[in-house]
């Protein structure tokens, strides 16, 4: 057998050695029923990393060579037990989001606990934030579109699991603690800007509309989504939830409006993209589920502008106070019509 490149040396994920270890991973894959496709005898591996977070999780994309053909599949290795994130991948396939469906996700191959390794459908194909930064305008509403009408039927139909995430609780999520203490560390400007925005958040937090909580992606963007002739596909359930569906909603435009502001040098160039987005999820979805939005997106927001803070460009502050101004514009407007 052989692999591609050396192991990653990550101590905190403590599986990981032994994913590399192609005779170990050989030998937890034999046997192991990977959709309908069985592995049998395995003749080579080949291992490349895809993405990684330190401590946390790893992405790779697998070789397996039987009988002369080879199938990639994508693999993630984690630090904690994760048989959630393929649990919830399996009910949401058995819920109308399988491989041969137009709204879809990829199919849950397999998770080997041994490993904390998850197996799944290896989807080729372009992302939507690919074809927002190298596309035309036709090709921006087309993928709007498409990334509006598959949230849309996630949130119709998606069974609801777990974790529970309470809108009355986001201001006390880890992140927003995170982001709070990083505020009290700006100066001149950006702390008045990032404090005046906490301070309306904690105000708007106690007058947000019930709704009804729906199953959530958790880091829904157009990164995220992989658009194929006839497939729409969402990709990374690592943040599944069930929550307001205003969360989804909120982190897809925030996103976009952060893609537009590095990728393509003003936060403002893709706001018709947004709109069309907006507009396309409203009237195939519930409109009740944007009665939150100008406080899921601002807080967005201001979670982006802190994380900007820590980007070694020279630009750095500008990006964060177009950021703040942003999430104060949608507090001060409401959002998008």
């Amino acid at each position: 057998m052989a692999r591609s490149m050396a192991p990653l040396i990550d101590p905190e994920i403590e599986t990981l050695s032994r994913v590399f270890d192609v005779a170990a991973l050989a030998s937890a894959l034999r046997g192991s029923r990977l959709g309908s496709w069985h592995p049998g005898a395995i003749e080579e591996i080949q291992l490349r990393a895809l993405r990684h977070h330190e401590g946390q999780r790893c992405t790779l994309e697998i070789g397996l060579r039987t009988e002369g053909d080879w199938q990639f599949l994508i693999g993630k290795v984690y630090h904690d037990d994760r048989l959630d994130v393929f649990q919830a991948m399996e009910a949401i396939e058995r819920a109308g989001f399988g491989p041969q469906e137009e709204f879809s996700i990829p199919q849950p191959l397999a998770y080997l606990p041994s490993l904390r390794f998850l197996l799944q459908e290896k989807v080729k194909g372009p992302t939507a934030g690919d074809i927002f930064k190298n596309g035309d305008e036709e090709s921006h509403v087309a993928a709007a579109e498409q990334c509006a009408l598959w949230l849309a039927r996630f949130h119709g139909v998606a069974p609801k699991g777990e974790p529970v995430s309470y809108a009355s609780h986001y201001l006390n999520s880890k992140s927003m603690r995170r982001c709070s203490r990083k505020i009290t560390k700006l100066s001149g400007r950006l702390a008045d800007k990032a404090g005046r925005l906490l301070q309306r958040l904690e105000v708007a937090s106690s007058s947000l509309s019930p709704v009804e909580l729906r199953a959530g992606h958790g880091s829904f963007s157009a990164s995220h989504v992989i658009l194929l002739r006839g497939r729409t596909v969402a990709i990374d359930w690592d943040y599944h939830e069930v929550a307001d569906p205003a969360c989804d909603i909120a982190r897809f435009l925030a996103a976009l409006r952060r893609r537009a502001l590095v990728r393509l040098g003003s936060i403002r160039l893709l706001d018709s993209a947004a709109g069309v987005f907006l507009k396309t999820y409203l009237s195939a979805g519930q409109p009740e589920a944007v009665r939150n939005l100008p406080f899921f997106e601002a807080a967005t927001y201001l979670n982006l502008a802190v994380r900007h803070l820590s980007d070694a460009v020279p630009d750095c502050q500008e990006r964060t106070e177009a950021m703040l101004d942003q999430g104060l514009g949608v507090l001060d407007g409401g959002t998008l019509q």
